[in-house]
């Protein structure tokens, strides 16, 4: 079953998902710099550390997904029949 509108385009919805994630990773970023200059920031490491972990991993999938989906696009399946036929072609050719 298929619920989604006719006008909605998936391929927005990972843009925003990869467009939060770079702001996540740049925050994050961000933390570490006034982490290791400021002296009265109150970021802690480890939480810092493991935000940097979470959104860098979730980038990285969110990337993969769209451009194993959206920028190589399916693959194409040959049928059975066309295999044995471009076998057989090779084979006598």
């Amino acid at each position: 079953m298929r619920w989604r509108p006719k006008w909605f385009n998936p391929v927005w919805v990972t843009i925003a998902q990869i467009s939060q994630m770079v702001v996540g990773v740049a925050v994050t970023l961000i933390g570490f710099y006034y982490y290791q200059t400021d002296s009265t920031c109150n970021i802690q490491k480890q939480n810092n550390i493991a935000a940097f972990i979470m959104y860098g991993s979730y980038l990285f999938l969110f990337l993969q997904f769209f451009i194993g989906r959206y920028y190589k696009g399916p693959f194409k399946v040959v049928p059975k029949k066309k295999t044995k036929e471009i076998l057989d072609y090779h084979e006598s050719g």
